[in-house]
């Protein structure tokens, strides 16, 4: 349940942006994240809500948008997403790759009123 760390991570990111806005309190989170992190939502929900019981984001929504993994093979130079977590190129069948998207997690945006 690394959800937990995550969270209080993003958290000290978003106390910062309270302070720097003047915001009193906060309406909304939105995220991007990449689905190699392995979030859990329904867990990162449950861990959101309960780090933010009487704080500024107590009521606020938290937004997950999730990125899918894109890969590149590095032999034959294909693109491709991977699906049911299938790490071998979609054309030579190499399981030498790199990364393009899918490792994300990004604050996209904080929504809250002064």
């Amino acid at each position: 349940m690394h959800e937990f760390s995550v969270i209080q991570n993003i958290l000290d990111i978003v106390d910062d942006i309270i302070e720097e806005n003047g915001l009193k309190k906060v309406t909304k989170v939105k995220l991007l994240i990449g689905k190699m992190r392995q979030i859990v939502p329904e867990t990162m929900r449950f861990a959101f809500e309960a780090a933010t019981k009487d704080t500024p984001l107590e009521a606020a929504t938290l937004e997950m948008t999730f990125k899918p993994i894109h890969m590149k093979c590095k032999q034959c130079e294909k693109e491709f997403i991977v699906h049911e977590n299938c790490y071998f190129c979609e054309s030579c069948q190499s399981s030498d790759l790199s990364v393009i998207h899918g490792q994300e997690l990004i604050i996209e945006s904080v929504e809250g009123e002064e």
